[in-house]
């Protein structure tokens, strides 16, 4: 268990297993609504706000502070509890924190006058951390816009829904900080509400989450796009296969006539029968696709090929 001092309080940082020492230091107006979430360690993102008894007010509960992409299960948890007196933290690991100094913050928490600054200082942290994330899945995103711009290719779309699934994860810490910011509001503020500390971590909070609406919208746009996009594509591959089928229909269905077995069929004697169905196979199919030239049913599909053929000319 390591102490820190601030002015006339304190914070005691535990480790995962100092619960024995935590429990004494809960107060026994508290122990009813601290038991259940106290004694559980599956308990995550759990929040109270005792505010009951004046003077004596507490947060307490459990955040997710830490969480990996690509499994629900690899996640960190830390259990809180806050009161006017001082605070305690049980498994909070400043190495988790990407761009956090443990020295440079906890000197930082010793300066303020009372606890719930302390644990905002704690907030602010995460948030900085959050932020840096935040800033490297923006450089993400918008190397996926210029993929879908310049080579809108099949895994673009699994892409999208990649870019979402973290956004929605740090959105969820993020959301878990703002959650406690708000409950150490309902009990300690306003007398807390215009300490800088508190006003930081929530401008860290509130860009975080600006910044987060603003990623969605854009991924929702994307996705958008994307699913208009290869929607366009079945519609092209539908029309492609529709004009093939026009295209061919002469020498399917003149093929299919002169493959039958009848036994009156004169122009199978004919001493130019052969080159005659030729010719009349290849004049009825041009003269379906001039139709189909005419109608405009053929330009979509003859320019998209043209576009991405001088594509690539450029990228050469």
């Amino acid at each position: 268990m390591k102490v820190h001092s601030g002015a006339d309080w304190l914070w005691y940082q535990l480790g995962p297993h100092e619960k024995t020492e935590a429990k004494k230091m809960i107060h026994h107006n508290h122990w009813p609504q601290c038991e259940k979430w106290f004694e559980h360690e599956n308990h995550i993102n759990f929040l109270r706000s005792d505010t009951n008894d004046q003077n004596n007010e507490a947060v307490f509960g459990s955040l997710i502070y830490h969480q990996g992409l690509d499994d629900e299960k690899n996640h960190t948890v830390f259990h809180f509890y806050i009161t006017r007196d001082f605070f305690f933290t049980i498994n909070f690991d400043f190495s988790l924190l990407r761009g956090v100094k443990e020295k440079h913050a906890t000197q930082q928490i010793q300066t303020c006058e009372n606890p719930i600054e302390g644990f905002f200082v704690l907030l602010g942290e995460l948030m900085n951390s959050y932020l840096i994330g935040l800033d490297e899945f923006e450089v993400k995103q918008r190397t996926l816009k210029w993929q879908i711009h310049d080579d809108n290719s099949k895994g673009i779309l699994e892409n999208v829904h990649k870019l979402r699934h973290e956004l929605f994860i740090w959105k969820g810490l993020t959301l878990g900080a703002k959650k406690v910011e708000m409950a150490l509001k309902e009990a300690f503020l306003p007398k807390n509400d215009r300490q800088k500390d508190y006003l930081r971590a929530h401008q860290k909070m509130e860009r975080g989450i600006t910044y987060i609406n603003e990623f969605d919208q854009e991924l929702s746009n994307l996705l958008h796009a994307e699913e208009v996009i290869t929607s366009q594509r079945g519609n092209e591959i539908v029309k492609a296969l529709t004009i093939f089928t026009t295209l061919f229909t002469p020498m399917t269905a003149l093929g299919a006539l002169w493959g039958m077995n009848f036994d009156n069929m004169p122009e199978l004697h004919w001493k130019y029968a052969y080159i005659c169905s030729i010719v009349l196979i290849i004049v009825s199919t041009l003269l379906i696709y001039i139709y189909l030239r005419q109608k405009g049913w053929t330009g979509d599909i003859l320019r998209e090929h043209q576009k991405k053929y001088l594509r690539k000319e450029k990228k050469r």
